[in-house]
């Protein structure tokens, strides 16, 4: 069994409001019309089981069984199978077979008994409603990717969530004991039925039925570190980040004491082109995969908490910059470990910068010789993608970033300047990106991805050949997914994720290609890399 991401797109460039009406107007007529023929289909099914259910009473007839001869009206094309004996089902639906091409049979006046194809009858109605529906389905799923390509009801699916969310919050911080009580039994819940499935406990499922808590849950909890009150918790969406910035007080100086706070920056050399030349989104995300995952694998000779610097050379001469920013590694001495992820959340502008990963990406950026005038886009997994974001926010003075790319990162409360275009995918049950208890902004800058894990559908094969999905745009598949369900965190689901959302045709989402690839449009000169170690 694989796995495949279903996306919705919320912000990035909307269509005018009549527009979106228009297209309103078809969805709902699709999905009408496909009703219409998917009750069809039910109807001819239920006349299937009619007619069979009238065959087995045909033993029963006394003409058949020989004690009474009637004449009997004999059609020249069909064969005498059954009896018709005045039954109301037999007689609609030889009538309704002699409507659909003349396949019903023919009756002499005269004559009060007939014989009825019934096999024949049966299996063009068990035809006629697979035909209904499959039609129907397909109209349906039309309706749904015009729904999900043009975001038809992102706002009002995003207002609804921001209310459930700000309801959560408030139950969390009336009564925080029992809702916590209360996710704890799902969390149990989750690991004990994926214990049952897969003979072991898996976090995974545990995040998965907590997925639609969580954001409310979090925001409740950061509101009650923060001591924010109920009344400003409904005007606020960064309780998380508060409380952030209260926490790293002390974690901050304890990472200091155990890691120590010297932050030392060296280029490095890869033996294996790891990040290559890119021209879009998606080149980006494979390339930030194999620079977090493959490193090793691939002999490349990099080591953790490495980071790529790209320069392109724009036809004008002018430099342009792509920087791309791995996740948390956790090691010993790495700027990347899991407290930084604390200090980057922070509320506070002066705290995030003192994150020892923004530190690091920053000082690489100087290394590499990036100018104020030069347009930078940057794109970060996770822990990666909080740096770029706090990059964006608070260096707007010395750095002149165009474009922010995110995936699995709680950014939703960072200072972003409208300057910046931001698209962020993020996956529902990854718990990762919810960290910052809100949903992203919805604005023409930025865009959000969010993706939906679901099994894949089995693979039609006929003579030893795959059979293509009859829908491809319905979801993107997983590549080299667990065969078992897995974090929904890792890179491979973002990238299945932004797969599909490009694949419905989306405009926000091809708004946003062009604008990025507009950033680094140039001839790729050089990769550079860096490597970050902590020392006391």
């Amino acid at each position: 069994m694989g796995w495949q991401v279903t996306s919705y797109i919320y912000g990035g460039h909307q269509l005018a409001p009549a527009t979106q009406e228009d297209y309103r107007r078809v969805a709902t007529a699709l999905d009408d019309a496909g009703g219409k023929l998917i009750a069809h289909g039910i109807a001819w099914r239920q006349a299937a089981m009619d007619l069979a259910r009238d065959r087995t009473s045909v033993p029963l007839c006394p003409v058949l069984s020989g004690n009474i001869t009637v004449p009997i009206a004999t059609p020249s094309s069909n064969t005498i199978t059954s009896c018709i004996a005045a039954s109301p089902t037999s007689t609609m639906a030889l009538a309704g077979a002699s409507s659909m091409g003349g396949t019903g049979v023919g009756v002499a006046p005269a004559v009060a008994h007939g014989t009825l194809p019934y096999e024949r009858l049966i299996s063009l109605c068990t035809e006629n409603a697979r035909y209904c529906d499959a039609d129907g389905s397909k109209l349906r799923s039309m309706a749904d990717l015009l729904v999900r390509a043009h975001s038809l009801y992102s706002e009002a699916d995003w207002r609804a969530r921001q209310a459930f969310n700000e309801t959560g919050q408030a139950v969390t911080k009336a009564a925080p004991g029992w809702v916590s009580l209360g996710m704890f039994g799902l969390i149990l819940g989750g690991l004990g039925a994926s214990w049952i499935n897969d003979g072991k406990p898996k976090p995974s499922a545990a995040s998965w039925v907590t997925a639609p808590f969580q954001e409310a849950y979090l925001s409740g909890i950061g509101s009650l570190i923060a001591g924010s009150s109920l009344i400003e918790g409904l005007f606020s969406t960064d309780e998380v980040n508060q409380s952030a910035g209260k926490i790293s007080k002390y974690s901050a100086p304890a990472k200091d004491l155990a890691q120590g706070n010297t932050l030392t920056v060296r280029r490095v050399r890869s033996t294996v082109d790891m990040v290559g030349p890119s021209t879009s989104v998606a080149e980006s995300l494979e390339h930030l995969r194999r620079l977090g995952e493959d490193k090793y694998k691939l002999g490349s000779g990099l080591q953790y908490a490495t980071i790529a610097v790209q320069r392109y050379e724009r036809e004008d001469g002018t430099n342009a910059w792509l920087v791309t920013i791995p996740g948390t590694d956790g090691h010993a001495d790495s700027p990347f470990g899991w407290e930084q992820n604390i200090e980057l959340m922070s509320d506070d502008a002066e705290q995030r910068k003192q994150a020892d990963s923004a530190r690091m990406v920053v000082e690489a950026m100087r290394k590499a010789g990036i100018q104020p005038d030069d347009s930078v886009a940057l794109i970060g997994h996770s822990q990666g993608g909080i740096v770029a974001a706090q990059i964006a926010a608070d260096r707007a003075d010395e750095f002149n970033i165009r474009h922010v790319v995110t995936a699995g990162s709680p950014v939703a409360n960072h200072p972003i300047p409208e300057k910046t275009w931001v698209t962020s995918i993020e996956m529902n049950d990854e718990l990762v990106a919810a960290l910052d208890g809100a949903q992203n902004p919805q604005t023409e800058h930025w865009l959000t991805v969010r993706g939906t894990v679901t099994p894949s559908a089995p693979q039609m094969v006929e003579d030893g050949v795959i059979i293509p999905s009859p829908n491809p745009y319905a979801a993107a598949q997983v590549p080299n997914a667990s065969e078992g369900q897995e974090l929904s965190h890792w890179l491979r689901y973002h990238q299945a994720a932004y797969q599909n959302a490009s694949d419905l045709g989306s405009p926000a989402v091809a708004k946003h290609e062009q604008h990025f690839a507009g950033v680094i449009d140039g001839n790729l000169r050089e990769t550079l890399y860096y490597e970050g170690r902590m020392t006391r």
